[in-house]
């Protein structure tokens, strides 16, 4: 997510960049006047990020309409400092999370640096006994918490990151165990191979359109849902409630809500998380 967590938790108080059917996004997000509750159908996820106090607060306030929204919660940043592998620990899995939390795992901008010049064998080698160490601090009762792996990994690197993936998933490898998801971007399902080089790997992606660079226009959305569609693997779709004045103008982060219901449509739509940036969302989930 090209950085953008590390500037919003600093921002938000010193800590970021990351429904199928009637019963999903709905009522509101159709245009009704007097929205109901959007409630998540049987199989998808309406989930919020946590890379703050204030997102835990807004977490906490927001399951009070909607009592099924989970939690992924900011576990971690790897990064890299000459040539060191550098850890800063995010927020605390503490109960008001929920035992269905997700952790997210964040490889920052400057690990990329290593792609071209350190195989994945031997990044995989420098990774594992870190993501070890984290998962440890979010066991959850002996049962395998599930992983999101937030890296924005360039275009060029895909095979790479790729091969970095199977490393960490091989049996006996750090992440077998554990449900996992990545992030993706609009640009990486530009590649026409995106879905067969991951779908065997990981459990499904969320594309992120925020931060990213994305502007919101109808044709853009178009084009967003039609590559989702060619990489015939399981997706959700990552919105920020939050905005920043550019140079270029003004962010269209929440113009990306409308996204949602439209995006049910798909067999493989699994549903939303939300990136709050301190902003408090439910308005969106009902416009």
């Amino acid at each position: 997510m090209a950085g953008r967590r590390l500037r919003l938790t600093a921002r938000a108080g010193g800590a970021r960049r990351r429904w199928r059917g009637a019963g999903l996004l709905l009522a509101g997000l159709l245009g009704c006047r007097d929205p109901q509750p959007a409630i998540p159908a049987q199989g998808a996820t309406l989930g919020q990020w946590v890379w703050s106090a204030r997102d835990s607060s807004l977490l906490v306030a927001s399951r009070r309409e909607f009592p099924a929204l989970r939690a992924g919660v900011w576990l971690a940043t790897l990064s890299r400092r000459g040539d060191s592998l550098v850890t800063a620990l995010g927020r605390p899995l503490d109960a008001s999370v929920g035992a269905d939390a997700s952790v997210v795992i964040r490889l920052d901008d400057s690990f990329s640096t290593w792609w071209g010049t350190e195989s994945p064998d031997t990044l995989a080698a420098r990774l594992e006994p870190r993501i070890a160490r984290l998962l440890q601090l979010a066991e959850r009762g002996g049962a395998a918490r599930p992983v999101q792996l937030d890296h924005d990994a360039p275009v060029a690197r895909l095979a790479e990151y790729a091969a970095l993936i199977a490393r960490l998933r091989r049996p006996g490898g750090v992440l077998h165990d554990h449900p996992l998801w990545i992030t993706s971007l609009v640009a990486h399902l530009a590649d026409p191979g995106y879905g067969a080089r991951f779908r065997p790997l990981v459990d499904g992606h969320i594309i992120q359109l925020f931060d990213t660079g994305e502007r919101h226009t109808s044709a853009r959305e178009r084009e967003l849902l039609a590559r989702a569609e060619r990489a015939a693997m399981p997706f959700q779709l990552g919105v920020g409630a939050f905005e920043r004045r550019l140079t270029s103008g003004p962010t269209t982060h929440r113009a990306w809500f409308d996204v949602l219901p439209r995006a049910e449509g798909s067999r493989w739509y699994r549903g939303a998380w939300i990136f709050p940036g301190g902003a408090a969302y439910r308005t969106y989930l009902h416009r």
